[in-house]
């Protein structure tokens, strides 16, 4: 086997994709896209829906075909060796697999067959997943009898009853409420730490930044930034951001003062004062200031960086 590719950091190049395009009649949902993958962490491809994520997805696993270009696992070609990426791949869609007139087990049973798993160590496979996700008591119930939530997360399970290297998932957490889509996150960083690589789609920015070591935003079916949080926030801007919420909420009165701290940009939003700055040490000891002469007191103030999900909106303004 040819040794793996390495990119210009020396980092390994677990999945390699090069060039890629695929159109569906007249429309060109992927256009020259290359990235690379490392082998360690989870990566997060973000994009608004339509951009292409599904597509992409479709096509690493080797279920679509790309009008032109490559995608290397390992150096694998996998055109070339689509069988031997069925094993080594698990895929849950967005949608979800599993049969609903069947019971836990009985899927879990089913897509193990799928993969040529025998009866043994499917009786080794199976009680090792309902653990890891909780549906050991479940595991009897007819799928169409489950919550949101332990579809979801058998759906993951039943993608990855045969121990894949990389595991896929399209949109984890859509259509959840704030509480399930913790809980499936959740399952996600516990899936990684047990050592599946994990590349996942979303257009929920501020849950993928938590969990995610590499990020990929697509637009417009192309990649236009790449890198870690941390990095993407750099490249965007230097500055910080000050959130401000006083008692009074009386920010009006206040703008001329904060806008004489000559920031990068300031304004209000719902009970908050946001205000961008290279030199957030300075301003709030200004903010101090304006918000004692304006006879009012801080109720909360916070410095940060910007959200990922606003270097996303920027970028995609672009």
């Amino acid at each position: 086997m040819p040794k793996p590719q390495k990119d210009n950091m020396g980092k390994e190049d677990f999945i390699k994709v090069e060039n890629i395009t695929k159109s569906f009649g007249k429309n060109k949902v992927l256009n020259n896209v290359s990235l690379s993958i490392p082998a360690h962490g989870i990566t997060g491809i973000l994009g608004l829906s339509g951009c292409g994520k599904t597509t992409l997805l479709n096509i690493l696993v080797g279920f679509w075909k790309p009008d032109s270009g490559n995608v290397f696992y390992n150096s694998i070609d996998i055109k070339k060796n689509k069988r031997v990426m069925n094993q080594l791949f698990g895929f849950a869609t967005q949608a979800g697999s599993v049969y609903s007139k069947l019971t836990v087990q009985e899927n879990m049973e089913y897509f193990g067959r799928l993969y040529n798993m025998k009866g043994s160590d499917l009786k080794k496979r199976i009680p090792e997943l309902l653990n890891l996700i909780e549906l050991e008591d479940a595991k009897n119930v007819p799928v169409d009898e489950l919550s949101t939530g332990m579809f979801r997360r058998l759906d993951i399970a039943c993608s990855m009853i045969h121990k894949p290297k990389v595991l896929i998932l399209d949109e984890p957490t859509s259509n959840m409420d704030p509480v399930l889509r913790k809980k499936i996150m959740a399952l996600i960083k516990k899936i990684d730490d047990e050592g599946t690589k994990i590349i996942i789609t979303s257009h929920l920015m501020d849950e993928v930044e938590k969990i995610c070591h590499h990020l990929f935003i697509i637009h417009h079916g192309q990649i236009i930034a790449a890198g870690s949080s941390e990095e993407l926030k750099d490249n965007y801007t230097d500055s910080r951001e000050i959130k401000l919420q006083t008692v009074k909420e009386k920010y009006e009165k206040m703008m001329p003062e904060l806008k004489k701290l000559s920031p990068k940009k300031v304004f209000i939003r719902e009970s908050y004062v946001y205000l961008y700055t290279k030199e957030p040490e300075a301003a709030l000891s200004s903010i101090q200031d304006i918000v004692k002469t304006n006879s009012d007191k801080i109720e909360t103030i916070e410095i940060k960086r910007p959200s990922i999900e606003e270097v996303f909106e920027a970028l995609t303004r672009k």
